[in-house]
């Protein structure tokens, strides 16, 4: 279906209405809250789904790496202090159990609540029954969140040796090129490794049923302005001396308020997804274990003096 310049209008708009209408402040902030205690658990899970092909230390550093490059180096060092954390005292093999249950609650909450926070955007509501059987589900749509994740460290890790062979070449011919090649290289993959995410997470989390191209297309969408968002939120944390204000706690506030504004764009990314299917569609239909929510005002009746 072909979209006109005017289509396209309204479907910003009413994507920027509804923003503003969904309360998205208050789910970044709990979702911000919870990722911090889960994101050290996702990024220690994700590395040892990787480490099964590559060496630990190099899938471990890939990531911190890439964690530097979006949210900072203040903040790639507070993950990195808290998985070291995470994996001290598993000395018998009941600390180790306890430990990996932790581990796994723990990383994956952030994409249970992200899941509630999708759902309420655009709509959908879980229906009651299966209440045991639903919570395993959703912690198992999460593992395999976190598992992908794995495998896009895996991916990036590939690219990175196929770019680092390429500067090679370059260097050879092309001398003074190495700088924008990588910039660009870097910026192309990278971009389409968090589309993968965005479009993973549109399309897997909520209790919808959406098409994949339209899930793509918020994530093109939601990947853009991540972009360019994080060179603002970046610049923004450069200048805000969280350490004066904060003291030890300055590098763990700087990733809080990273996440925090990280959420914001991934829940913009659902808004315009939603509103684009609507226009395309109709409306997101919800599958059989979940129903549309409605939501009307009503006015507060008048009662009569008995």
């Amino acid at each position: 279906m072909k979209i006109t310049a005017k289509q396209w209008w309204l479907i910003f708009k009413d994507t920027g209405g509804k923003f503003l209408q969904d309360k998205p402040f208050v789910y970044s902030s709990s979702i911000a809250y919870f990722a911090i205690f889960s994101l050290p658990a996702i990024a220690l899970i994700t590395v040892m789904i990787a480490g099964s092909f590559y060496e630990n230390a190099t899938v471990k550093n890939s990531m911190l790496t890439q964690i530097s490059r979006m949210a900072g180096t203040n903040s790639a060092q507070e993950v990195e202090r808290l998985m070291n954390k995470i994996t001290r005292n598993t000395e018998n093999i009941q600390t180790k159990v306890i430990s990996i249950a932790t581990l796994i609650f723990s990383a994956t909450s952030v994409f249970v609540i992200l899941q509630e926070s999708i759902n309420s955007i655009w709509g959908i509501k879980p229906k009651t029954e299966g209440g045991l059987v639903r919570f395993l589900v959703n912690r198992l749509l999460s593992l395999a969140m976190i598992a992908s994740m794995g495998f896009l460290v895996l991916v990036s890790l590939v690219t990175d040796t196929l770019i680092a062979m390429l500067k090679v070449f370059i260097n050879q011919y092309f001398t003074g090129l190495a700088y924008y090649f990588l910039w660009l290289a870097n910026t192309l993959i990278s971009g389409a490794l968090i589309a993968t995410v965005f479009a993973l997470i549109y399309m897997v989390l909520p209790d919808a049923k959406i098409k994949w191209s339209h899930a793509w297309i918020g994530a093109f969408i939601t990947t853009i302005l991540f972009i360019f968002g994080k060179y603002l939120i970046g610049f923004y944390l450069k200048t805000s001396n969280f350490t004066e204000s904060y003291g030890a706690a300055g590098s763990l506030v700087a990733l809080l308020a990273w996440v925090y504004y990280s959420v914001l764009i991934l829940l913009f990314g659902a808004e315009f997804t939603y509103s684009y299917t609507r226009h395309v569609d109709g409306i997101i239909q919800p599958p059989g274990q979940a129903v549309a929510v409605k939501v009307e005002e009503i006015e507060q009746e008048e009662t009569s003096a008995n």
